[in-house]
């Protein structure tokens, strides 16, 4: 049962006991009793008062016992249990039983070290209550096992012929047809999944991009990387359907008149370079089927994965420039897999300030729009998926990598050999390579990240969630994605394989926060708070940082307000008391309250009432494993307890006591937990522009930041104050961070320019 979170802990009871000779006084009243711990009896009650009491020590300590098993539930012999931040352990017996004595009063963790190499450290994730002089038994820990150091990726093919029937929820995720599966199908080769295709032109006309000030825009040349050219967008049909090319210009001789944009078409030209798009990154969304539905017309369901960009894709063996380089420095162009360069010079921008919105300042260009990434180093040989993207964008990956010296600059770590099992993530970038498991069935041979450590279990996800630009530590800056060489020839193969490894030694200055998004310095590019992301891919470092994870009662992971498979809003199944929820809706509170109803300012609000807020959500609750319905509860006292305890937390904390807050409509952003707790103050895009944020008026009726793209996971208010410093010394918008109440309020937001 899920543990809850008393308004009073039980520190120790000091029993007063009568002692006395001659004649009894009279008797007084009787002690209350104590508060039950979570899961816990009540504390016994104080004695009747007596005259000439004198004062005992009472028992201040109590004992666990319990068992460590394995995921089969078999003992484990030999593994150390102990009580966190005390000097207190005990190892399992063959039985795999243990006993902790002398253990402090209060809430108690407990870690497991595992025995050997058959398994991964464990712990207990809820804190277990041990009152004064309990005897606290049947705690069972299981611990997971873990591939050996030669296990190898076997495919999600592999997993979906023994796994398919038994758990057909996760692999509907895998099969294309739901953006559920966003992380599954992030990466597509070929352009079938093109989003905002009526924004390129039609075959025989043409689209000019142009750069943040109106100009067209100039791009590194394709043909011998130097220089800048002119780009145009272009497409053609043919027998396959449509083609979406990109053309590049050649250069001028110096001193030549600029081209015009009458002299910029997508006709034929011996001397310019044309590049098909031949595979996307990003971009589906999670609206209907993503790229096939880019202005939301059928609604959102899925809020773990919003809108973000695309990214276009080219093969190497179409850069002429590469083609020539790779060829001089002896590199294969044909790798195990197609490899391609990470991004053309062009991508395109969905989320922001729309096209058409008074916000925009003139010149401002709204979205969605095509717009500059990296135009004038989009074609080094060190930018190409096998480098900076597969560590997070494919599964089972090898690759060979070495050092080449070009005149005066030294390319690191240009891939010389690339292969990968699965393209995206699939199973086993979270459970570990499979091959064990596959070959044997035995559940103990692969990662369960039910069963690992709060650390280990957020760092299945910080593996590709802890920094927006980090570089691995090893070797020293080379591979954007989480990879450290000295595993290189055992199990990941360089890459990170959650619980066996940590996510330390993978990321150069892990954890740190950085203004300027310095590698070096770390990988969180932050706001100058070194709290708050300024950026995307960055909830662990957040989350690191909050209030959420430090507490007395459960530790809490991405696994606890996500469902890892499905990406369909709160986590699979919850259970709150004697209910049970099916992904507990976030947009009317539900997921919050199921961990702070009854305690705090929400003591006025019941599990019942948790369970009435996710009926109403459209979402499942069951009773003693009996499905529930609407009519089975009492929706309107439901209702009026959740709105006095919200709507007096609101007033009481951001004196908004004439707000009106809704608890049936999560439309609504007023009173909605998230809106306050998780304000959008980080942005999802690599460059900066006033429009890729969302823009609106500030009280003196100035263009300013709205709100971003991505959602806090600190978890705490960010105030207008908070924003204000940045006004200081802001010369853009986008260099003052929005806050808890600017997208809402324009007294909450602040300009930075003159607009």
């Amino acid at each position: 049962m899920k543990q809850k979170y008393p308004v009073i802990i039980l520190v120790g009871i000091a029993l007063l006991l009568a002692a006395c000779a001659g004649s009894a006084g009279p008797a007084g009243p009787v002690g209350p009793a104590g508060p039950a711990g979570p899961d816990g009896p009540a504390g016994p009650a104080g004695p009747a008062g007596e005259s000439a009491p004198v004062l005992v020590d009472a028992p201040t300590v109590a004992q666990i016992s319990g068992k460590v098993v394995d995921v089969k539930g078999d003992p484990v012999e030999g593994a150390t249990v102990s009580a966190e931040g005390l000097d207190i352990s005990a190892d399992s017996a063959p039985d795999g039983s243990f006993a902790l004595t002398d253990v402090p009063a209060g809430f108690v963790y407990l870690y497991v070290a595992s025995p050997s190499d058959l398994y991964l450290d464990g712990e207990t994730h809820h804190s277990i209550y041990a009152g004064d002089g309990m005897d606290v038994t049947d705690v069972t820990i299981t611990l997971s096992g873990r591939p050996s150091a030669d296990a190898t990726t076997v495919g999600m093919d592999a997993c979906t012929t023994c796994h398919a029937n038994s758990m057909p929820e996760y692999f509907a995720a895998f099969d294309g047809s739901t953006n559920a599966a966003a992380h599954s199908r992030f990466v597509t080769e070929g352009t079938s999944q093109m989003i905002h295709t009526e924004m390129w032109p039609e075959p025989g006309d043409k689209v000019l991009p142009r750069g943040s000030k109106g100009e067209l825009l100039m791009v590194q040349d394709p043909a011998d990387g130097e220089g800048l050219v002119n780009l145009v967008l272009c497409t053609e049909d043919g027998d396959e359907g449509r083609e979406y090319i990109f053309k590049f210009y050649a250069e001028l001789e110096e001193g030549a008149t600029p081209r015009s944009e009458g002299a910029l078409n997508c006709g034929a030209d011996d001397t310019a370079v044309f590049i098909p798009v031949a595979a996307t990154i990003g971009g589906q969304t999670n609206w209907g089927e993503g790229y096939a539905d880019p202005y939301h017309e059928v609604e959102d369901r899925l809020p773990n994965y919003g809108l973000g960009k695309q990214r276009y894709m080219a093969r190497i063996q179409d850069v002429p420039f590469l083609v020539d380089w790779f060829t001089e420095h002896d590199i294969p162009l044909e790798r195990a897999k197609q490899d391609y360069v990470n991004y053309l010079p062009v991508y395109l921008i969905q989320d922001g300030t729309p096209v058409g919105s008074p916000a925009l300042a003139e010149g401002d260009v709204g979205l969605p729009k095509f717009w500059k990434k990296g135009p004038e180093h989009w074609c080094p040989p060190t930018n190409t998926l096998s480098r900076n993207c597969a560590g997070c964008h494919a599964t089972g990956i090898e690759i060979d990598y070495v050092d080449i010296e070009d005149g005066d600059h030294t390319y690191k770590g240009v891939v010389t050999a690339f292969d990968y099992v699965d393209l995206n993530v699939t199973c086993e970038r979270c459970h570990g390579p499979g091959s064990d498991h596959a070959d044997t069935a035995d559940p103990t041979m692969i990662v369960n990240p039910t069963y690992i450590t709060a650390q280990a279990s957020n760092e299945v996800c910080g593996q590709c969630h802890a920094s927006h630009g980090g570089k691995s530590l090893n070797p020293p800056g080379y591979f954007k994605p989480s990879f450290d060489e000295t595993y290189k020839d055992t199990l990941g193969r360089g890459f990170f394989v959650p619980g066996v490894y940590e996510l330390e030694t993978f990321i150069t200055n892990y954890n740190q926060p950085t203004i300027n998004n310095e590698w070096k310095v770390g990988p969180f590019n932050s706001w100058s708070d070194g709290i708050h992301s300024r950026a995307h891919s960055q909830q662990l470092p957040e989350l690191l940082r909050s209030v959420h994870v430090d507490n007395p009662f459960e530790k809490l992971t991405c696994a606890s307000c996500h469902d890892v498979h499905t990406l369909d809003a709160g986590p699979a199944t919850m259970a709150v008391g004697d209910y049970e929820l099916s992904n507990p809706a976030y947009g009317n509170n539900t997921l919050c309250l199921a961990c702070h109803a009854t305690h705090g300012p929400f003591e006025g609000v019941s599990e019942d009432d948790v369970a009435v807020l996710q009926l109403q959500a459209g979402r499942d609750v069951s009773l003693d494993g009996v499905a529930m319905t609407l009519e089975d509860v009492n929706v309107i006292l439901a209702l009026n307890n959740v709105a006095r305890a919200v709507g007096s937390h609101i007033s009481k904390e951001a004196g908004m006591g004439g707000a009106l807050y809704t608890p049936a409509d999560p439309e609504n952003p007023v009173g909605s937990c998230a809106s306050c707790h998780m304000p959008k103050i980080g942005k999802l895009f690599d460059n900066n522009d006033d429009a890729q944020y969302h823009l609106d008026f500030d009280a003196d009726g100035n263009i300013a930041v709205a709100e971003g793209n991505v959602a806090s996971h600190v978890f705490d208010i960010v105030w207008p104050a908070q924003s204000a410093i940045y006004a200081e010394t802001a010369t853009h918008d986008y260099e003052i961070m929005s806050n808890s109440c600017s997208a809402c309020h324009d007294y909450a937001r602040l300009s930075g320019d003159d607009d």
